[in-house]
């Protein structure tokens, strides 16, 4: 257990130490969109369209191949690795939060690292009865003690990623600067 203060200083540690906050005090520019490689429809969770700066998802594709081959239990699930969020428009992004009025707080940043074009949603698993994205706490224990989440772990820096610590499925590619095209 720990007290709110140590909880607090740790979690500020966390969030600095992110690629996406370290870059820039203000709101990062977003990539142009033009400019962006689209994953395969097999790469996205449920033939979802993802997009993704060139790098990332060059870096990405490697990381899941390696995933694959070292992981039978990863190998044999169709779903594992697969991206349900890439690229976010920023416009659309907040337009999308402001019709759903959920703009603020845990349920949805107002500059998500999304913008970038460098971070992806990866599905790792998930308990029964929630999506892939859910933040309860129960969810989130049955990912991080899946076979996708544990490798990543062990594994994913050796492609360029880091985790976001309080999102599983989080991962933003360091390959790159975070600035505009």
């Amino acid at each position: 257990m720990l007290d709110t203060a140590t909880f607090a200083a740790m979690k500020a540690r966390w969030q600095g130490a992110r690629p996406f906050v370290r870059a820039s005090r203000d709101c990062p520019p977003s990539p142009d969109p033009s400019r962006l490689a689209s994953a395969t429809v097999r790469e996205g969770y449920g033939g979802k369209p993802i997009q993704l700066r060139p790098g990332a998802l060059t870096a990405y594709r490697a990381m899941a191949a390696a995933a694959r081959a070292a992981e039978p239990a990863i190998a044999r699930e169709r779903d594992a690795l697969t991206i349900f969020s890439g690229y976010r428009n920023p416009a659309s992004d907040a337009a999308r939060c402001a019709l759903q009025q959920n703009c603020f707080g845990i349920v949805r940043a107002t500059c998500s690292a999304h913008r970038t074009g460098l971070a992806l949603d990866l599905w790792v698993g998930h308990a029964p009865g929630y999506g892939p994205d859910s933040s309860a706490d129960a969810n989130r224990l049955a990912m991080v003690a899946s076979p996708s989440y544990r490798w990543l772990l062990a594994n994913a820096h050796r492609f360029g990623f880091v985790n976001y610590a309080f999102e599983p499925w989080h991962w933003e590619w360091t390959g790159e600067p975070i600035r505009a095209d």
